[in-house]
């Protein structure tokens, strides 16, 4: 199960992440967002990610509606929110806000739609892009996760990550402001703690 922490907004926030044992870092590229990296941050912290990315840990590009100029080679996947088209060499993570989509895809072939994508589900609402702090019925997500290697985002904390992850069965947890002290503003120590129960249960489960 991969550990995404996003809402990264410096190089010392994305090196503690993944001294700690993050698999990936989230950036994104939005500017009403609170988070909002520009392409020169991005550049920067992308430099301080370099030793992990040799220790496969991965970089994520999230966007909303609009991709920027240029995307580094060292991205490796970009998160699509809204209607985003066009190529480009990273990797997709495709972005379910509604439930409506989730069923249709249930009811269809099993086969992925988009090439070697990923997916996120966030049923929580609010009014930026993305989960917004708002848990909701990880339950639901779980057939889903079943057919498709799916992110869960919306709401996850230290405080509830078995929960979610144990409801759902994820491929991967998706997590921003539960590990905050602010937006942007990561709390190493939540951080850490959630990181340490996501591997206490993998290694559990392993050993079963």
């Amino acid at each position: 199960m991969y550990i995404k922490i996003c809402g990264i907004t410096t190089p010392e926030m994305a090196q503690r992440c993944f001294e700690v044992g993050a698999d990936m870092i989230g950036l994104i590229y939005y500017p009403p967002s609170p988070r909002h990296v520009d392409v020169s941050k991005i550049r920067e912290i992308l430099d301080a990610a370099e030793p992990f990315r040799q220790q496969e840990r991965q970089t994520v590009l999230v966007v909303v509606d609009s991709l920027p100029d240029e995307i580094d080679s060292r991205i490796d996947f970009v998160q699509l929110h809204g209607s985003i088209s066009g190529e480009f060499s990273a990797k997709r993570i495709q972005v379910i806000k509604d439930g409506q989509t989730r069923d249709r895809l249930l009811h269809e072939s099993a086969t992925k739609i988009l090439q070697d994508s990923l997916y996120l589900l966030e049923m929580s609402r609010g009014f930026l892009p993305g989960g917004n702090g708002v848990s909701w019925n990880w339950s639901e997500a779980r057939e889903f996760c079943k057919r498709f290697p799916t992110f869960l985002a919306g709401g996850i904390t230290p405080e509830n990550v078995l929960d979610a992850i144990t409801q759902a069965e994820p491929y991967g947890i998706d997590v921003s402001s539960g590990v905050e002290f602010s937006p942007g503003v990561k709390n190493f120590n939540k951080v850490q703690q959630l990181i340490e129960k996501v591997i206490s249960y993998k290694k559990k489960r392993t050993e079963k």
